[in-house]
């Protein structure tokens, strides 16, 4: 039985940021915090190989069964895997609905990854990628966009 395109989605996000070294892993020993001694290390390259043929895997299955979805995706998680990792990885789902130009699609905004980098204070300092409305110049990491207003200009 195949994978509905969501899990298949999740899937594809979790070998993706498994199998990139030095991407942020929750970890347990006596120098971590708390009960359990958790605290967050880099992946190493060993277990980034290790997971490998599963993003290979999944990539292509993505690629044949939706391939926009990949395409625009893609782009921007090979920009997030060069660059800063302690930024929240794109989300492949978040490229699932698209307008005629590949644009993301939320709340009737189309959105373009500015590639900038805004604090995401919801969660701690976490970092995130600012999104950009081609229309009506709105722009926000994603907490702002699910809180954000539908786009100005309309359907």
């Amino acid at each position: 039985m195949r994978a509905t395109p969501q899990t298949l989605m999740l899937n594809l996000q979790h070998a993706a940021y498994q199998s990139t070294p030095g991407a942020p892993i929750k970890d347990y020993g006596p120098q971590g915090e708390g009960p359990m001694g958790q605290y967050m290390r880099p992946t190493t390259e060993a277990e980034a190989e290790q997971r490998r043929p599963d993003f290979e895997r999944l990539s292509a299955e993505m690629r044949e069964r939706d391939p926009g979805t990949y395409a625009a995706w893609a782009a921007d998680f090979e920009f997030w895997r060069a660059g800063d990792l302690s930024v929240r990885m794109p989300s492949v789902d978040a490229y699932a609905e698209r307008d005629e130009d590949g644009l993301r699609i939320f709340r009737d905004h189309h959105l373009v990854n500015t590639r900038e980098i805004a604090t995401w204070f919801h969660y701690g300092e976490q970092k995130a990628f600012v999104w950009k409305c081609v229309r009506c110049g709105f722009t926000g990491h994603d907490v702002v966009l699910i809180g954000g207003p539908i786009c100005e200009s309309g359907a």
